[in-house]
């Protein structure tokens, strides 16, 4: 049994130390004691399988916080009028320092980058067959990889976006010391310096991980392969408005063979629920065991389940009759809440078991962002091929785009709204390209600015508290 203190940026064991008195005792399951555990290949395996978990075991990770809250943020979601409590700050934009949640993403962020980093930090140790390196060596990436996608998401939620000032905002702190049984109190770095620390290790997943190995064990979508870590460096350059390193690595994925785009909207729809689809590039697999249940995304927006949270308005309006996509959202009176009010389930169609997969990277976003890059770099009919690509594929009455320079990226970016709504992916091109919003809620709607201080999670108060060298996000 691992002893576990859970709060500040402390490195002990498996995962983060608290400083306070009490404990958190934590079965390891497949989250190995990684410093002594990789000997071998099969240790190997084990602790990177445990690595994944962990984006799974709590519900401050992708299993619900990571993919709803950046949509209740945004104008695509809002809380019921009748609803158990949960997630009211970010619905009412009024968090404050000791929000347990902030707190949870940042714990578990830094648990999975501990973790990750113990793989790699411990590798050289381990006695690694020569028939077996190739393999040793994807395992390997795949650590770079999960680290990267965890920096990722801190970075996204804690501070300010990239484009606002070139990065030079106040980021996360560094933690790829891994196990140390030290105390340590880390300040924060830099956006650009964590941008450049998720470059590094997606470089070398990519330059790690080999494809006659993944073809060996089957390809497994979820599972990191060298084309997810290209993907997901497409995307961190996109949001560095590195246009053309954006759109050559999206070329890249788009090249490689690997996936498809569906051929209808009815192919997109049957995508969604524990499947894994010719789009998706990268997925989170929920089973029986990982006992997410109702305390999932699936669980929060399913009727039968807590069915909390209800799509906006302003968005169902941006989808036209003939777009399939709309019909992930269901109409109906909510129990002694809403009427005539819209069930955003159909991406999670498991609901309360919390068996759907979580679609983390798919093709539709390698043509969007591509386009993107494309029209920012002034290549607008290359932009105009991959936008309508992305929305032809779901909507029969599409219309070829005709349009030019703002109005390009406008559409674009609109075509992001309607493809990733209930992903988690909305906040972040508002936030990112420097936009207002309008926040709906049950009985009020306001405007919402991009720098607005509530938009981004306040450092948890437990860590402010026991580090001298970090410091808070301002209005907190």
């Amino acid at each position: 049994m691992l002893r576990i203190l859970k709060s500040c940026l402390l490195i002990g064991l498996l995962g983060l130390f608290s400083c306070g008195e009490d404990f958190l005792e934590i079965e390891p399951q497949q989250s190995l004691s990684i410093s002594s555990a990789v000997t071998n290949l099969n240790s190997l395996n084990a602790a990177v399988l445990g690595v994944y978990n962990n984006l799974l075991d709590d519900e401050n990770t992708y299993r619900w916080d990571l993919l709803l809250i950046p949509d209740l943020r945004s104008d695509n979601v809002y809380i019921s009028s009748k609803n158990a409590g949960r997630f009211l700050g970010f619905d009412e934009y009024n968090l404050i320092a000791q929000s347990g949640r902030a707190e949870g993403q940042w714990v578990e962020g830094y648990r999975t980058i501990v973790n990750a980093s113990n793989i790699i930090n411990n590798i050289g140790d381990a006695e690694i067959l020569s028939s077996e390196q190739a393999e040793a060596d994807n395992r390997v990436g795949e650590a770079y990889a999960l680290r990267a996608l965890s920096y990722w998401n801190l970075v996204r939620n804690f501070a300010r976006p990239y484009s606002a000032d070139g990065g030079a905002s106040p980021g996360v702190p560094f933690n790829n010391e891994g196990t140390t049984g030290e105390i340590i109190t880390p300040s924060r770095e830099s956006v650009a310096l964590v941008y450049q620390q998720i470059i590094s290790d997606l470089e070398m997943a990519i330059s790690l991980m080999n494809l006659e190995v993944d073809d060996a064990i089957a390809f497994n979508r979820g599972r990191f392969s060298k084309e997810a870590a290209q993907a997901l460096l497409a995307k961190v350059y996109l949001y560095m408005e590195n246009w053309a390193e954006a759109e050559s690595l999206a070329t890249e994925v788009i090249s490689s063979g690997r996936f498809s785009l569906y051929p209808d909207s009815d192919a997109w729809l049957a995508s969604w629920g524990a499947n894994v689809g010719d789009e998706d590039i990268f997925v989170l697999v929920n089973t029986v065991s990982d006992n997410a249940g109702v305390n999932s995304v699936g669980g929060i927006y399913d009727q039968d389940g807590y069915g909390d949270i209800l799509a906006t308005e302003d968005l169902f309006d941006t989808y036209t009759d003939s777009d399939g996509r709309r019909d992930v959202m269901i109409r109906g009176d909510r129990l002694d809440g809403e009427r005539d009010a819209l069930f955003p389930e159909g991406k999670y169609p498991n609901g309360e078991t919390g068996q759907d997969y979580y679609k983390i990277l798919r093709l539709a976003d390698m043509y969007l962002i591509r386009a993107e890059a494309r029209a920012e770099q002034g290549d607008e009919d290359g932009a105009r091929a991959d936008l309508d690509a992305v929305a032809s594929r779901v909507d029969p009455g599409y219309t070829p785009s005709a349009a030019t320079g703002d109005d390009l990226i406008d559409a674009i970016i609109l075509e992001r709204r309607k493809e990733f709504a209930f992903e988690g992916d909305r906040l972040y091109d508002l936030t990112r390209r420097q936009r207002s919003w309008t926040k709906f809620r049950t009985f009020e709607e306001f405007t919402v600015n991009w720098d607005d201080d509530q938009v981004y999670n306040p450092i948890p108060q437990a860590e402010i508290d026991v580090n001298p060298n970090i410091t808070q996000n301002p209005g907190y």
